[in-house]
């Protein structure tokens, strides 16, 4: 009984050691803010329709980046801005009367560490890139 005890967790502390998971590293940008609409902002990753990670909340004006973890494998992501608005937190989007939609959607595999670069321009949409920062 001692013998199947350690066995498993041997198996359980070698499955924590080798987790199947790599880091995202998002990039937010915005530009074409309007004097007066510097909003207080989040940006949140989703993979597969589950929320992974939220970015400290920050003004438009502000770049910003954070880092999640990311299961390993073909995902689904999204990536969603909130504004703060009366003090309560919605969704970036042309639904709740702003001027663009402020989400990134993609289906991507994950292998190694990965960098999205992502511009929410009010004027012109959502500019993205996965290579080097998106050009304004």
């Amino acid at each position: 009984m001692k013998k199947l005890l350690l066995l498993a967790l041997l198996a359980f502390s070698f499955q924590l050691t080798f987790a199947q998971t790599t880091k995202l590293t998002v990039f937010v940008k915005f530009t074409g803010i309007e004097d007066g609409f510097d909003h207080l902002t989040r940006t949140s990753v989703w993979i597969d329709g589950r929320e992974i990670g939220v970015s400290p909340e920050t003004l438009e004006s502000k770049t910003g980046s954070f880092t999640v973890d990311v299961p390993k494998g073909n995902h689904e992501i999204t990536v969603i801005n909130y504004a703060q608005y009366e003090g309560k937190w919605e969704e970036h989007t042309l639904a709740n009367e702003y001027s663009v939609d402020c989400i990134y959607e993609s289906t991507r595999s994950f292998k190694k560490p990965e960098r999205l670069y992502l511009v929410f321009d009010l004027n012109e949409g959502t500019r993205s890139s996965w290579k080097k920062p998106v050009k304004e």
